[in-house]
């Protein structure tokens, strides 16, 4: 019986695991910010360091699962920025940085943080750190659909 226990403790955990590995890293923001004038949908950005444990909650109970769905498919693009990484990506300007430089320019410097942005990198809405768990995804949820809102009216604006 115990190892019956000991092999569901593992699968579990390497189900954690491999959650935390879904999350999209970051690679391209120029040619994201295209996809935010096709579908009139923000990037969401989350900003983490490997040892923080709340970046781990965050990514394996919220943005990870929210990356799996179909629906938010359609709803926000997600990106993963690690703040320690000197791993390069493009900048919204097509501009070459590391992970490390790109968080820098946002100023973050609390960890998680989360960010909705539009197609020029402009914050929209923006959550730092985890103020209730139980309300987390919920909230988010609500900040996509007041970020979306504001794209639209950008996106549809007459000169």
């Amino acid at each position: 019986m115990f190892r019956f226990y000991l092999l569901v403790a593992v699968f579990l955990s390497n189900f954690a695991i491999a959650q935390e590995l879904n999350l999209p890293d970051a690679k391209n923001f120029f040619l994201d910010s295209q996809q935010v004038w096709k579908k009139k949908i923000p990037i969401l950005i989350m900003f983490s360091i490997p040892d923080c444990g709340y970046c781990k909650k965050v990514k394996e109970n919220t943005i990870g699962p929210m990356a799996d769905l179909e629906e938010y498919q359609d709803k926000v693009i997600i990106r993963h920025i690690n703040a320690n990484s000197f791993d390069e990506i493009n900048d919204f300007y097509n501009e070459t940085v590391s992970q490390n430089e790109f968080a820098f320019k946002y100023a973050v410097n609390f960890f998680p943080t989360v960010m909705l942005v539009d197609n020029y990198g402009v914050v929209l809405e923006k959550v730092l750190g985890v103020t209730n768990e139980d309300y987390y995804w919920t909230d988010l949820d609500k900040l996509i659909d007041s970020s979306t809102l504001k794209i639209n009216k950008q996106l549809s604006a007459k000169l």
